[in-house]
């Protein structure tokens, strides 16, 4: 303890304080060395080498022209100035009412009659699967607006049918889950029957929602 007190007297403290200080790297006062200054004027002689050609062509040009020039040529650049500046600013506007309206779209409720629309199409054009995935989408869609609430993204056809397991939607759900896990997921190829099947079980499905709200699961 004694040792330690004695090294850390103020006049300690003050010789250690003086050596830090009076190191190469702490001495302020000290200008750039010559070599620096050097290349430092030079690259500023580089960067001014246009504008000093430029001042010396004007030479032979009377005074008020060569003002006008000057004049002109800053107007430009300030306006070339302004312009990247604005459309800078606008890139950045743009882009974020980009994303606005990409989570204004996404979060809106899709119209289930547009939805079977495109399965009646994809039937007629033949692809009975794609015909399959519209109609549950539109199952859905029409499941949201009943409930006046959106299903969470990301649900999986699995916790769909726990949640309406006790509601007479069920059966019509695990159909078109299960038409869409063995054709879409699995290695079947998908009918035209089955498409029929499917439009069978959604037009039960709208029915049972038409009749009552209460239809739905809570």
């Amino acid at each position: 303890m004694l040792a330690s007190a004695a090294v850390n007297t103020p006049d300690v403290v003050r010789r250690k304080a003086a050596e830090v200080v009076s190191r190469p790297e702490y001495r302020l006062d000290q200008g750039l060395d010559s070599q620096t200054q050097s290349l430092f004027m030079q690259i500023l002689l580089l960067l001014l080498r246009p504008f000093l050609w430029f001042m010396e062509s004007l030479q032979g040009l009377p005074g008020p022209l060569r003002v006008l020039v000057v004049i002109t040529l800053t107007l430009i650049m300030l306006a070339l100035i302004a312009h990247i500046v604005w459309s800078f600013v606008t890139a950045l506007r743009g882009s974020r009412y980009d994303r606005l309206s990409h989570v204004t779209v996404r979060d809106r409720a899709p119209d289930p009659r547009q939805l079977e629309t495109s399965a009646d199409q994809a039937a007629a054009d033949g692809k009975y699967l794609d015909a399959v995935r519209f109609l549950f989408k539109a199952a859905l869609a029409r499941i949201e607006l009943a409930e006046d609430r959106k299903l969470r993204v990301g649900i999986t056809n699995r916790e769909l049918l726990r949640r309406y397991q006790k509601s007479p939607l069920s059966g019509p759900l695990a159909r078109l889950a299960e038409v869409i896990d063995r054709k879409w997921y699995g290695t079947e190829t998908c009918e035209s029957a089955d498409y029929a099947d499917c439009r069978t079980q959604h037009s039960s499905l709208c029915q049972l929602l038409q009749r009552s709200n209460h239809a739905v699961g809570p």
